[in-house]
C-alpha cells in the first residue's frame, strides 16, 4: 500500500482549485477586440498539464519524480509571465484594485495577482522535493 503525502495532494487540490477559479472567471469575461473568453480559455488549456503532473506524483511518487523539473521549469516560467504582466499593467492593476467598477475583467486580473504568491509557494515546495533523496518518498 503506498502512502501518499498530505503536502502532494495539497499541490494537486491547488491546482485544480486555481484551474477552476481562472476558467469560471475567464467565462465572465467580455469579448474586447480580439481578447475574449474563448481565447483565455483556450489559454489556459495546456496549464490543465500541471495538475496532470500534481496528480502522477501524488499517486506513485518514485515512478514520477522525474516529472517534477518539468513542473518546477513550467511554473518559473508562468511566474516570469506574471510578473511581466504585472509589471506592464501595473496602472491598470491598481485602478481595477482601488476603484473596482464591477466590469468582466477586473476579477480575472486580481484573480490571476492573487494566485501568483500561491505559484511561487508551489514552485519552491516542488523544489524542496527535488532536494530530497528518493529513497525519503
Amino acid at each position: 500500500m503506498k502512502i501518499h503525502r498530505p503536502l502532494g495532494l495539497s499541490v494537486l487540490v491547488y491546482e485544480v482549485v486555481r484551474m477552476v477559479i481562472l476558467l469560471v472567471l475567464s467565462v465572465s469575461l467580455e469579448p474586447s477586440g480580439f481578447v475574449g473568453p474563448a481565447l483565455i480559455g483556450y489559454l489556459l488549456a495546456p496549464q490543465i498539464l500541471f495538475a496532470l503532473i500534481a496528480l502522477f506524483v501524488w499517486i506513485d511518487e518514485t515512478r514520477y519524480r522525474d516529472y517534477v523539473s518539468l513542473y518546477v521549469a513550467g511554473k518559473t516560467l508562468l511566474v516570469w509571465a506574471g510578473l511581466l504582466w504585472l509589471f506592464s499593467s501595473f496602472k491598470t492593476i491598481v485602478k481595477a484594485l482601488m476603484m473596482y467598477t464591477g466590469t468582466a475583467g477586473e476579477p480575472f486580473m486580481i484573480a490571476v495577482l492573487v494566485l501568483i504568491p500561491f505559484e511561487i509557494a508551489t514552485i519552491i515546495r516542488m523544489v524542496l522535493y527535488m532536494k530530497r533523496p528518493a529513497e525519503d518518498h
